[in-house]
């Protein structure tokens, strides 16, 4: 073999190696746009797990928030009736207090001062005197601890009152963070959910290019590219229809949004959710329920869970744990 033939093979050789190299390696601008889709990716999926933290220790402090409510108004009822009590002790002294006056008027006896002058002699003066003032002072006395009774019972209803009113701001205060977590987090899990469909755009022209270089065929090529790259959602604007797991419960009292529980046939029941899977406020229909809001939430409802508010424990066993098609309301 000459040194002109060798040339030639050797030339022609080099140029299949690096045509080769070329083909088989994603070009840089591919390479570099993945890079960036990725690192744009985690950064989401960390501001999306963040938020998620946020979102559970408000929701924890609304249900310690609702439990709090809940105590105070009983204690507000319990200490309506001490107060009604109270009274009522004092309108019973004051009735006896009448029925011995008008017995000693019926006996002839305007009052204390006529019971001391009507005396037979000084001593008796002095053992009536004696007499008339210890029913006076044990009267006074009497008065006394009823008026500090109610004065104590008062106050103490004030001050419940008052922290029940704190509960209350504390609650639409803990609300607002809630809705904005939950936007927040919605408008997050939008970028997340773009920045993936990115990802696996730029994915699928990777794994093309590598496939063209294979000499794969073109049409093989667009198949797996489709298939890899298309991701189909549901329009924003049409009602969601989500499967999930129902329960029921009857424990009658304040919910996490500050209403009281209800079940209304021909209206909306509360329900409790998971706020980040249906928002606090939400109307939606239950199959087998009927219409409900989203009023409630409850520690051991979360995720693909609901928990349906019924009048009695025999309806809460009755409907037991189903699962059921919800459908968020526009």
């Amino acid at each position: 073999m000459n040194k002109k033939t060798l040339a030639v093979i050797m030339s022609f050789a080099l140029a299949v190696m690096t045509c080769g190299n070329v083909f088989a390696s994603p070009s840089a601008n591919t390479s570099s746009e993945l890079k960036q889709a990725q690192d744009n990716k985690r950064q989401l999926e960390a501001k999306v797990g963040n938020l998620n933290e946020q979102i559970n220790s408000v929701i924890e402090k609304i249900e310690a928030n609702k439990k709090d409510m809940n105590s105070i108004a009983n204690n507000i009822k319990n200490t309506q009736a001490k107060l009604e009590d109270a009274k009522n002790n004092s309108l019973t002294q004051n009735k006896l207090f009448k029925e011995r006056i008008r017995a000693m008027y019926i006996n002839g006896t305007d009052g204390y001062l006529a019971i001391m002058l009507s005396s037979k002699d000084l001593s008796d003066f002095l053992s009536r005197v004696d007499t008339i003032t210890r029913v006076i002072k044990f009267d006074n006395s009497i008065i006394a601890k009823l008026k500090k009774n109610e004065l104590t019972i008062e106050n103490e209803k004030k001050t419940l009152n008052a922290e029940n009113n704190r509960l209350q701001s504390l609650r639409a205060s803990n609300e607002t963070v809630l809705a904005k977590l939950n936007n927040d987090i919605k408008q997050q899990k939008q970028l997340l959910s773009n920045a993936t469909k990115k990802e696996q755009q730029l994915l699928a022209e990777q794994n093309s290019e590598i496939e063209q270089a294979s000499h794969s065929t073109v049409a093989m090529a667009g198949s797996q590219s489709l298939s890899r790259g298309s991701i189909g959602s549901a329009p924003a604007s049409s009602s969601r229809v989500i499967t999930m797991q129902a329960t029921a419960y009857c424990d009658n009292g304040y919910t996490a949004s500050g209403m009281q529980t209800r079940r209304e046939p021909g209206g909306y029941s509360t329900i409790a959710v998971d706020p980040t899977v249906i928002p606090l406020g939400s109307k939606v229909y239950v199959e087998g329920y009927g219409y409900a809001i989203a009023a409630d939430i409850g520690g051991a409802i979360n995720g693909g869970r609901i928990d349906l508010f019924v009048p009695s424990q025999a309806e809460a066993q009755s409907w037991g744990r189903r699962s059921v098609n919800v459908y968020i309301l526009s």
